[in-house]
């Protein structure tokens, strides 16, 4: 038995697909399909129901390919102890980060961190909150940053800021002339979303009570979509702090409200698995984002906001 055949079930189990495994795994398909062959003779036992389309692992399978994994996984402490203990960071790091996040977050900290740690090889992907938990239980990424708590005991989470939401709104609505907004001003408005599967969205449909109203005229992919219409008149909608800040002109910064009261807020964390490795990389990057923070999300004064949970489901 060796690292190569576990790692050619794995990635046989991922892509139930002799091409497609072969291909991911930079080898022939023969190749693939021998060694695979050669494992199971060695077990004396089929791992593969080769009649199966796509491929499925048989019951036995299952818990070889398991345990494959934390084989492989454990296998890379090695490479990363000796990492550890040199005084350059380096390696490949892969990240995601849900997209509200990525617009404000990504601009603030990742020229330093690339410019500080320059054999740090980070790899971003943008992922809705599920697509991430997913992703991060297959190992397909080290870690993300993301709206929490998100209720996963497998995972650990590391805060980095609460982060207050504020309304925006049209010249001509009548909360205009309001200097601070409360909630229940919000009750039964036109009101411009995120699209399902956006954490953020939740939060908002939780602060305005979208149960007892009809008023979501539109769903938007990002931000700027949401800003645009609101430009027309065509609805109002709900803007994390980081976002407002790239708002520059005088008369769309009038356009943004504030909250009376304990303002409603979210928590933005960092997520990973409990036995993640690269713990140096981990730290460097946290570090990096609470140094470029804004003094606004510097204070981690928890009791004067409303933290809005993800309700990841």
């Amino acid at each position: 038995m060796t690292l190569t055949q576990l790692e050619y079930i794995v990635a046989l189990a991922k892509y139930a697909n002799f091409g497609a495994a072969s291909k991911a795994s930079f080898v022939t398909q023969p190749t693939l399909s021998i060694q695979v062959a050669k494992l199971e003779n060695e077990l004396e036992v089929i791992i593969f129901d080769r009649s199966k389309k796509p491929l499925k692992p048989t019951a036995i399978g299952e818990k070889i390919i398991e345990q494959a994994k934390v084989v492989l996984n454990e296998s890379k402490r090695i490479e990363q102890i000796l990492l550890d203990t040199r005084d350059v960071l380096e390696g490949e790091f892969r990240l995601g980060i849900i997209p509200s996040v990525s617009g404000g977050l990504l601009p603030l900290f990742l020229s330093s961190f690339i410019e500080k740690y320059p054999k740090v090889k980070l790899v971003l992907s943008e992922l809705q909150t599920m697509d991430m938990l997913k992703k991060l239980e297959n190992e397909e990424i080290d870690a993300g940053i993301a709206s929490t708590p998100l209720g996963d005991s497998s995972l650990i989470e590391e805060s980095l800021y609460y982060e207050p939401f504020y309304l925006y709104l049209n010249s001509d609505h009548p909360l205009y002339q309001k200097a601070e907004i409360f909630e229940k001003d919000l009750y039964g408005e036109d009101l411009l979303l995120l699209s399902e599967g956006h954490c953020f969205r939740n939060q908002v449909s939780q602060i305005c009570k979208l149960r007892k109203s009809e008023g979501v005229v539109f769903e938007s992919g990002n931000f700027g979509t949401l800003i645009s219409l609101v430009e027309k008149n065509l609805g109002i909608t709900l803007l994390p702090y980081l976002t407002t800040e790239q708002i520059k002109s005088k008369d769309q910064r009038n356009r943004i409200k504030k909250f009376a009261g304990k303002v409603p807020s979210r928590e933005i964390g960092l997520v990973y698995r409990r036995k993640h490795l690269k713990q140096g990389i981990l730290k460097a990057l946290k570090s990096s984002i609470l140094e470029t923070l804004p003094d606004m999300l510097k204070d981690s004064n928890k009791k004067m906001k409303k933290i809005i949970d993800p309700k990841i489901s």
